[in-house]
């Protein structure tokens, strides 16, 4: 599947208990020439059937092997809150895989490597922390909160992102070969400072802006967050060839 010549690809990963479904919507809300991917982990949407993963090297080499075939063109890697360091990661994967690293890193209401603190003893939440959390980040509908049979499908893979997001720790290495955007949302519980602690991520121009609204300030104000990725993105767009220099 080769992409057109002036056209951008961009690989979204999804928050800790999301499918990549949760992208869907933004498909009607882009330019045609912004290419979105959605990336569906093991255990989770349509892979449902697959184990889910707690160790986030495999998971990053497995992705990488599942997505290197797709980049044949400039592109860009999105990830949301843990789906950031799964971008970051499988980023480093298919550079190691002797893919050309993306066009930059994209970043949105996730906390940075280095202020995760991960632990690799780090135990798997009870039912009760885990609807708690839900709670707190108030993404979850209510419906699916109130709902036991709901909860059942839910909360396994939630419990396992949350782990595979509690025992990450990221390795010494050079920093990945690109731009880095990050975005936060101004009512979100992660920090300015963990925001802008990713910098060191990437050695290419960084920048972080701060949004209305909470953790799932991408969705909830789908509208604005889009005008911005589409700004950014026109900036990593090729441009084509003119006649003149085609002649």
């Amino acid at each position: 599947m080769s992409v057109a010549p002036d056209r951008i690809r961009l690989f979204c990963f999804a928050c800790s208990g999301a499918s990549a479904m949760a992208f869907a919507p933004w498909r009607a809300g882009l330019p045609a020439w912004l290419d979105v991917q959605p990336v569906e982990l093991p255990g989770h949407g349509r892979r449902a059937d697959e184990p889910l993963q707690l160790d986030m090297p495999g998971l990053a080499a497995s992705l990488a092997s599942e997505l290197s075939p797709l980049i044949d063109g400039p592109y860009l890697m999105l990830g949301h809150s843990v789906g950031g360091v799964i971008a970051l990661e499988v980023a480093h994967a298919l550079v190691a895989l002797g893919i050309e690293p993306p066009n930059a890193l994209i970043a949105v209401a996730s906390t940075a490597p280095s202020q995760r603190g991960g632990n690799p003893d780090a135990q798997p939440m009870n039912d009760a922390e885990l609807i708690a959390e839900l709670r707190r980040l108030d993404g979850t509908p209510q419906a699916v909160l109130d709902d036991p049979e709901l909860l059942a499908m839910v909360l396994p893979v939630l419990r396992a992102d949350f782990l595979l997001g509690d025992r990450y720790q990221p390795p010494g290495r050079a920093p990945l070969p690109c731009a880095l955007h990050v975005f936060g949302g101004r009512d979100d519980s992660v920090a300015i400072s963990a925001l802008a602690a990713w910098e060191v991520e990437c050695s290419g121009p960084f920048q972080l802006d701060m949004c209305a609204g909470g953790h799932f300030f991408l969705h909830r104000q789908r509208d604005d967050f889009l005008l911005r990725l589409v700004a950014l993105a026109q900036a990593h767009r090729p441009s084509l060839p003119s006649l003149r220099a085609l002649g």
